[in-house]
């Protein structure tokens, strides 16, 4: 019996895989998406109409992105709004092979949420003098590389109350896509040890809504120096010196020069001394500090490890 133009066959829209959970605010995002005839008529070729959560519609043509499984692929925006929303693919109403499809609206339920957003903290001085001023830089960035210049970004003390605000700069750190930054001036507290405090991007005033970071940073506060500690590093066999030398003394750190020398101005009192140095032992020695001293260090060549020995055994 030869069909006519009145004919109606049942069609289905189904996805062809899961759709995100959840996405941020103004991603975009892909479907999958199969049409399929209860009578086996090819649909490939019909159009499909997407209904944005907004109400506007856009009719999409499998045929130009569909693969040989009939299977098309969709690509929706994220509205600049958090909440649930709902996507609603349906077929339109046109004649394939002379009959007519009906199929219910596929509804694509998505989370829209908040962009997230990340900090960054450097150039972080240590140690830091009590009461003296010192700078850090901070830095915020949006994972959408929205910009944020000009947005408030603070940095809070161990108790959580603001010590320091500043605005976002206009341009990126250098070698970086969106990191946002400014520079505050800091006061270390009237106390020796580890201070640690933390900087915040509630993010509250960018036109697309993110979510707030917290990064967290420890600062070494010391007393002012008094004295100031020589070491001399010396190769135990030959008493060359040794240049390159990490020198460590309590939260100190210094490098030794050509000569085989670091300098560290500290204040008095009792510190362990540790100077690594790849290829050499040095054992850890107990220093005492209580006016201008050198301190001379014997390295010994460590010996090289047989590459061979495992198999040996």
């Amino acid at each position: 019996m030869p069909m006519t133009a009145s004919q109606t066959h049942t069609a289905t829209i189904e996805l062809s895989g899961p759709a995100p959970v959840e996405v941020p605010v103004g991603a975009i995002f892909v479907v999958k998406v199969a049409v399929m005839c209860a009578e086996g008529c090819n649909l490939h070729t019909c159009a499909l109409k997407i209904t944005a959560p907004t109400g506007a519609g856009e009719t999409q043509a499998p045929a130009e992105t569909a693969d040989a499984d009939g299977i098309l692929e969709i690509t929706l925006q994220a509205p600049p709004h958090v909440g649930d929303h709902v996507w609603r693919v349906s077929l339109r109403q046109d004649q394939a092979a002379g009959v007519r499809h009906d199929a219910e609206p596929l509804s694509i339920n998505v989370s829209v949420k908040p962009q997230t957003s990340s900090l960054a903290v450097w150039d972080i001085p240590s140690p830091v003098v009590m009461g003296d001023a010192f700078d850090v830089k901070a830095g915020a960035k949006s994972a959408g590389d929205v910009e944020l210049t000009g947005r408030a970004i603070e940095v809070c003390d161990e108790a959580g109350a603001v010590i320091a605000q500043a605005s976002l700069g206009d341009t990126p750190w250098p070698g970086t896509s969106g990191l946002y930054w400014a520079q505050f001036r800091l006061s270390a507290p009237d106390r020796e040890g580890p201070c640690a405090w933390s900087v915040r991007f509630a993010a509250s005033d960018v036109a697309i809504p993110h979510e707030g970071a917290t990064a967290n940073f420890t600062v070494a506060v010391t007393r002012r120096a008094e004295h100031r500690l020589t070491v001399k590093v010396r190769e135990k066999d030959t008493c060359n010196p040794i240049e390159g030398a990490d020198i460590r003394v309590g939260v100190y750190r210094a490098t030794t020069d050509p000569a085989g020398i670091a300098a560290v101005d500290i204040p008095k009192g009792t510190y362990e001394l540790v100077v690594w140095k790849v290829g050499y032992d040095v054992p850890i020695q107990s220093t005492e500090v209580h006016a201008d001293r050198v301190v001379e260090v014997e390295a010994m060549v460590a010996p090289e490890e047989d590459s061979d020995a495992i198999w040996q055994m």
